[in-house]
């Protein structure tokens, strides 16, 4: 299970169009889901925490001012809202689309709850695993071999250690990277390792048609109708 890699054959009538698009944080709530279904994305990425022993979507914010400390808003509501866990996302996008998960902690943990759920509620849903955590998709492989899983690619540092390391590491079938450190050569090196390729978070049109024409595998976007129609004009 993966973002199939652009390719130079020609599509056939059926195929989906390429880049695929990923709706950025579409899966972190009720809403956001029933919202970014809508828009027909190719995938609905969310952003997992385990929490309780369940793994529940959420989105960390930052505390404004000089303070290097993540909070989740999920801690800041005082009224109850409904959590929406993974499994309510796949159940929501059964037969809709696929779904790219954002693991954001659990090390030692995530890997034997996430096979639960997925072996009770995955059937017909395609899933892919990213994280900036390389090691928690490592121990996520063990527990769920056939899942796809994509290394998360920040900052320069991070895209220095994952180029050194690339040839020599069979665990990603792709990258999923910010989209500033990408350039033509980058992709094609990234294709020629066998890895696809995707890339976030783009809302501007000029620059998705420039990643789409490098030969992009997936883009993640705010904008997923926006973006679509800005590269089907250029198609």
């Amino acid at each position: 299970m993966s973002v199939p890699r652009s390719g130079g054959s020609p599509p056939s009538p059926d195929a989906p169009a390429r880049p695929a698009l990923i709706a950025h944080g579409g899966g972190n709530g009720f809403s956001q889901a029933r919202e970014a279904l809508a828009s027909r994305p190719a995938f609905i990425e969310v952003d997992l925490w385990l929490h309780r022993g369940r793994l529940e979507a959420r989105h960390e914010r930052r505390l404004p001012g000089p303070f290097p400390i993540l909070y989740e808003l999920w801690y800041l509501r005082t009224a109850p809202r409904p959590p929406y866990h993974l499994e309510d996302l796949l159940m929501d996008c059964q037969g809709r689309a696929a779904v790219l998960l954002d693991l954001k902690n659990g090390l030692g943990k995530v890997p034997q709850v996430l096979r639960r759920v997925l072996a009770a509620y995955g059937e017909g849903v395609e899933v892919i695993a990213s994280s900036q955590n390389w090691p928690l998709l490592r121990e996520v492989k063990v527990a769920c071999p056939r899942l796809a899983l994509y290394y998360s690619i920040d900052t320069p540092d991070q895209f220095d250690l994952f180029q050194s390391v690339m040839l020599h590491d069979p665990l990603p079938a792709g990258v999923s990277i910010r989209h500033t450190l990408l350039d033509r050569n980058v992709v094609a090196d990234f294709h020629d390792a066998g890895l696809a390729v995707a890339t976030w978070t783009v809302d501007d049109a000029e620059r998705a048609r420039e990643l789409a024409g490098w030969g992009v595998d997936a883009i993640t976007t705010n904008q997923v109708e926006e973006i679509r129609a800005a590269l089907a004009d250029s198609s």
